[in-house]
Order: C-alpha cells, then structure tokens, then sequence
C-alpha cells in the first residue's frame, strides 16, 4: 500500500467499521445487551469522529501504462509468479503506474486473479477487469472472502464508508 495520508486514513475507517461490525456480530447474552449497546454507541461514535477526520487527497500525477500481454514485471517477486505462469500454460499481463513522485505501482493480471506490489508490499487476490481493481485475498475459485481491501492501478485504496455520519 501506499504511505499517504489518504490510504492510511482509509485503513483505519475500514478497520474502524469491522471492529463495529464484529461487535454488532458477537452475540452477546440477553444480560449484557445493555453493555454492548452502550459499546456499540460509543464505537459508533469513534467511527463518526474518524470519518470526519478524513484528509485532503494528495495530488499526484500517474501515468499508468495499457496493460503489456505476456511482459516481465520489474519486480522479483512478480517475475517468479510468472514462471509459475508459464509453466502452468496461462497468459498475463503487467500494468505499470508511476507516478510524479517517483512511486510505482506494479500489478500482474492473470485470468481473474491478480498480483500487485505497492509502497513495497504484496497483494494477492482476485481482478476485476472492468473497474481495473485488485480485491485482497479474494479468491472466487476457493471460496476466499478476501480481506475488504480494494486497490486502483495507482496502488489507492478504494473506500465507501458503511456507516452514516
């Protein structure tokens, strides 16, 4: 992921909006239902102040390059996911974004699984071709959920708040 104001932000609302969700989850017995209500509004409370603390978007210029059928991705890891490729007999294709401040997004698209290594991590999971978007460690073939982290080409986490505020 990208170190910048906004992705870090955004982490923290989605992690901010799981943890009032696993609480609603729970399952509490009937004599702590006054507990976790009283929780649930103070957690509530937490993810609105977050919400309202969301910064200004950093302004970047990207040039993300048309996905190149069947090219060697910079990075190392990335390379050795290919020749697994290869030997498996499937075809890819390697998206490149940099950006003006010298950052660069890499993300191998095989299929409907994808690869992508931004700010230095790895992220594995399942493409979707029309929003040109990695989902985290979704795996429609087995059954994976993922982890609710969705990423643009330019390595920007995509974030929708489920909570009013």
């Amino acid at each position: 992921m990208l170190h910048t104001a906004m992705n870090e932000w955004a982490l923290k609302a989605i992690q901010l909006e799981t943890a009032m969700m696993a609480l609603d989850e729970v399952g509490l017995p009937a004599n702590m239902k006054g507990l976790q209500e009283t929780a649930e509004k103070a957690m509530l409370a937490l993810v609105r102040g977050w919400l309202a603390q969301k910064p200004k978007a950093e302004e970047r210029k990207w040039k993300v390059s048309p996905a190149q059928e069947g090219a060697m991705p910079k990075d190392e890891e990335l390379a050795e996911v290919v020749s697994h490729l290869k030997e498996d007999g499937l075809e890819w294709s390697v998206y490149l974004a940099t950006s003006d401040k010298g950052e660069t997004v890499e993300t191998l698209v095989a299929e409907e699984r994808a690869w992508m290594v931004a700010g230095g991590e790895y992220y594995p999971g399942q493409w979707d071709e029309d929003a040109q978007q990695l989902e985290v460690g979704r795996d429609d073939e087995e059954g994976e959920l993922g982890t609710g982290l969705v990423f643009t080409l330019t390595g920007e986490l995509v974030y929708e708040p489920q909570f009013e505020t």
